[in-house]
C-alpha cells in the first residue's frame, strides 16, 4: 500500500497560496499609480481568493498523489 503524508501537502499548499496572493498584488500595482493605498477592496479580494483556491487546491492534489514506494 501506498503512503501519503500530509507534510509535503501542506509546504506545496503554503507556497501555492503564497505565490497565487503575491501575483495577484503585482498584477493590482502594475497600473499608474503604485503602491498598496492605491489598491481596491476588489483587488484585495481577488488576491484572498486567489491565494484560497490555490491552498484548497495544492493540499488536495498533493496529499492524494501517493508517495513514490522506497
Amino acid at each position: 500500500m501506498l503512503r501519503t503524508t500530509a507534510a509535503k501537502a501542506w509546504a506545496a499548499a503554503l507556497y501555492s497560496a503564497v505565490l497565487a496572493f503575491l501575483s495577484s498584488l503585482l498584477t493590482a500595482l502594475g497600473g499608474a499609480d503604485t503602491g498598496f493605498d492605491s489598491i481596491t477592496a476588489g483587488q484585495w479580494l481577488t488576491a484572498v481568493i486567489a491565494a484560497l483556491v490555490a491552498f484548497g487546491g495544492a493540499a488536495g492534489l498533493t496529499y492524494y498523489v501517493p508517495n513514490k514506494p522506497r
